[in-house]
């Protein structure tokens, strides 16, 4: 069997290859792979009218997939171009949370399952957001700012008027309550935090299992101290958090997004931030990627922001591999993978 390895610098080919290996053990030592590896995360992701968030060009893969039974990648760009060309193609694995890099429609159109790795990095993501939390309300950015890059001792920084609530005893709202969201939950209970939840698709049987209150999205603006994004990007949530939403926020309040950028209206939110509506926010994703030279952002003094790093993590890259590889076995094997986005062609 041939396998494409369509690695890049986060989820490298030797990550997918052990992971292959691992999977399938022995029969491992038959396969034959080519490999191709894109620049991701050093270099940005894309889109197209196809697919998106992908890095490299569909072009270079062409060649690669003439003959291979298999193509296992991360930010491939795998359009119905590289499909076309892969004529023996089996399967199609990618070690993310979502395949928006892959054309489904055209795997679906030649019968090729395509397996994926929901949650691979919904830890890193959980533990990410629990340290944006703090890092804002307790001024550890700006502090070792003034320290090393001014040589400024912000002694006056323990003043009442700058420190802020524990973790403790501050209500924290999520917005968005799949894998990420309710890892975020279980570690504030162990802080003691009071656990606001907006998410209209979790059941009313299973909301009983955790320890938080599912209110109403109003309901969480207008009440959490902290209030962190973890919902799905889709059209129905574009820009769900706007002027309307911000404006319900308390003035102590802070905005975390390590979701998508596109879930937030960013005008409004840096509104609300130059004229001290709300009193930050640490993001790490954006409404463009990078944002522009001339983004408001970068006149505002009252944010943290990271790029995009929230997923970035040594079990985050092996555990999508492995998953992935997972479906892949399955589907060799004549069993129904556990996560596949077009189940309906495997027969």
């Amino acid at each position: 069997m041939k396998i494409l390895l369509s690695g890049d610098r986060f989820m490298t080919n030797e990550i997918l290859k052990e992971a292959v290996e691992t999977v399938f053990g022995d029969e491992s030592n038959e396969f034959e792979y080519v490999t191709h590896t894109g620049n991701w995360p050093v270099e940005p992701i894309d889109k197209n009218d196809e697919v998106c968030e992908f890095c490299g060009c569909d072009s270079d893969l062409v060649p690669l997939v003439k003959d291979v039974d298999v193509i296992l990648t991360h930010t491939g760009c795998i359009t119905k171009a590289v499909i076309d060309a892969a004529k023996k193609l089996k399967v199609l694995g990618v070690g993310r949370g979502g395949p928006v890099n892959i054309n489904v429609a055209a795997c679906s159109a030649k019968n090729v399952p395509v397996v994926y790795a929901p949650g691979r990095n919904s830890s890193a993501v959980a533990e990410f957001t629990i340290g944006m939390m703090i890092a804002h309300t307790r001024n550890i950015v700006s502090c070792h700012d003034s320290f090393f890059n001014h040589k400024k001792w912000r002694g006056d920084m323990y003043a009442f008027e700058y420190i802020s609530n524990e973790l403790g005893e501050s209500t924290i709202g999520l917005v968005g309550f799949g894998a990420i969201g309710s890892k975020v939950t279980k570690i504030l209970n162990a802080f003691g935090s009071r656990v606001l939840v907006y998410d209209p698709y979790i059941k009313e049987e299973d909301r009983a299992k955790h320890q938080c209150e599912f209110v109403s999205l109003e309901t969480l603006f207008a009440e959490a101290d902290i209030i962190s994004l973890h919902a799905r990007y889709s059209k129905e949530t574009e820009k769900m958090i706007g002027k309307e939403q911000i404006a319900l926020m308390k003035e102590s309040a802070v905005l975390i997004n390590t979701a998508r950028g596109e879930l937030v209206d960013y005008d409004a939110l840096y509104d609300a931030l130059k004229n001290n509506k709300i009193r930050g926010a640490a993001l790490d994703v954006f409404e463009g990627e990078p944002p522009t030279d001339d983004s408001l952002l970068f006149s505002l003094d009252n944010v943290i922001a990271c790029t995009h790093l929230a997923g970035a993590s040594v079990q985050a890259a092996k555990i999508g591999a492995l998953r992935a590889a997972e479906g892949i076995y399955s589907v060799i094997k004549g069993k129904k993978p556990m996560y596949c986005t077009n189940c309906e062609v495997i027969k």
